[in-house]
């Protein structure tokens, strides 16, 4: 029954923007190859000041100003927090290539694209720009950190000082990938999934092994894949294709060889070591081979004594050892461990070690701190070297200088200007 006063003449049954993806939705492996192929793609090259000029999009509003809308129901929700973001705006001010956009066109309203890949990007752009729904105040940043850390979009550009950056952040060009003519939502389904599992970060040795290489490179690379104590050590069933084994490894190499000449840039110190090695490999062979295989023994020792928990941290707060490899107890372990007799007077004396080492976590906050923070000094690197070295010689009855165990035969490369 109709009520009254409802004219049937001024009903208009508004199209809900989630409709065109409603009821023909059809899983990814219901899709033929024809229907794939019948799509079409093309590229443009947008500013990001233009970018910026149409989001967000309002399907239901017919006088929107933006063509671009950034949440169709298979998107996902905000991933990113402020960092990411922040860390994408200075790339942009910086002049930093970024991936492209992927959009796919309305079939509802073909003048309004829905974003496929690039959603989280999007959502920084709004906002630092437009400041929705919060504005960004950037933070988290590596290059522009003095300059414009905690500013606003607003607070940037105001200053002449700063405003040359957001010039180069509006003219910075992004190409932009359009589909159009999709005959399933299941496409733009398939197409969302294949871009999210094909994008995963370049890990920093592969990018490193492409830079530097060399004989150096591939005895790490060929060492750590075949290497099954390093693979125990890091809770890896093979070889890792992201060649965490073959960094920890040139980790090792790094710190045992050259520890005194880092300088807090963890990344760069190990450019140059693999740089240094390549360069004088035919001289340190037999050193790199003999330093591997005391690595091996002093990753069975530290089995030998700490059993299921060896290079795990031990969180003194909840009494028990956190369930992940831990980078640094693994330097700690195998610094010293690498020597034959402490790692034969620690293995006679297994749970005094243990608890010399749980005891450490819980009384030097220092020590706990440098089990958690990044690297990023000699002193942090060294003194939770030292630190341990002194509990570890309580234990055994020796005094040990962590300078003993450095082995100097690997000549590094000079820093890069």
């Amino acid at each position: 029954m109709q009520s009254a006063g409802l004219n049937d003449s001024k009903i208009q049954i508004e199209i809900d923007s989630d409709d065109e993806f409603g009821e023909s939705y059809e899983e990814p492996g219901q899709l033929t190859a024809e229907q794939v192929q019948g799509s079409v793609t093309y590229t443009v090259d947008w500013t990001i000041g233009s970018v910026i000029e149409q989001i967000d999009a309002d399907p239901t509003d017919e006088n929107t100003q933006g063509v671009i809308f950034t949440s169709p129901p298979f998107q996902r929700r905000t991933a990113w927090n402020d960092d990411r973001q922040s860390l994408y705006i200075e790339s942009l001010m910086l002049g930093l290539p970024v991936p492209p956009l992927v959009l796919a066109e309305s079939l509802v309203n073909p003048s309004h694209f829905y974003v496929l890949d690039g959603k989280q990007r999007l959502t920084a752009l709004k906002a630092f720009v437009k400041g929705e729904p919060e504005r960004l105040k950037l933070r988290g940043l590596e290059l522009l950190g003095d300059r414009i850390t905690g500013k606003t979009f607003d607070e940037i550009r105001l200053r002449p000082d700063n405003r040359k950056l957001v010039q180069t952040m509006y003219a910075q060009p992004v190409r932009t990938i359009v589909v159009r003519n999709w005959k399933s939502p299941a496409l733009l389904h398939l197409i969302f999934s294949r871009l999210n599992k094909a994008s995963v970060p370049l890990a920093s040795h592969e990018l490193r092994q492409a830079l530097y290489p060399g004989q150096m490179t591939y005895f790490v690379n060929k060492e750590s894949a075949e290497s099954q104590a390093l693979r125990r050590a890091r809770r890896l069933k093979g070889a890792d294709t992201r060649l965490r084994d073959a960094e920890t490894l040139l980790r090792y190499i790094g710190f045992k060889t050259n520890l005194d000449k880092y300088k807090g840039d963890l990344r760069d110190f190990l450019d140059r070591v693999l740089k240094g090695g390549n360069d004088h490999y035919s001289e340190i062979d037999d050193d790199l081979r003999a330093l591997l295989a005391q690595l091996e023994e002093a990753i069975d020792t530290t089995f030998k004594i700490f059993g299921r928990t060896a290079f795990l941290r031990y969180d003194a707060q909840l009494g028990k050892y956190m369930p992940r490899f831990n980078v640094a107890v693994f330097d700690l372990m195998t610094w010293y461990f690498s020597d034959p007799q402490v790692a034969r007077l620690a293995a006679e004396n297994p749970e005094r070690v243990v608890a010399a080492f749980e005891t450490l976590c819980r009384t030097n906050h220092r020590f706990s701190s440098y089990l958690i923070s990044t690297t990023k000094t000699y002193d942090a690197a060294f003194g939770r070297i030292e630190l341990w070295g002194k509990a570890l010689g309580d234990v055994i009855g020796h005094q040990l200088d962590p300078q003993d165990f450095r082995l100097p035969f690997l000549p590094i490369a000079a820093r890069k200007a």
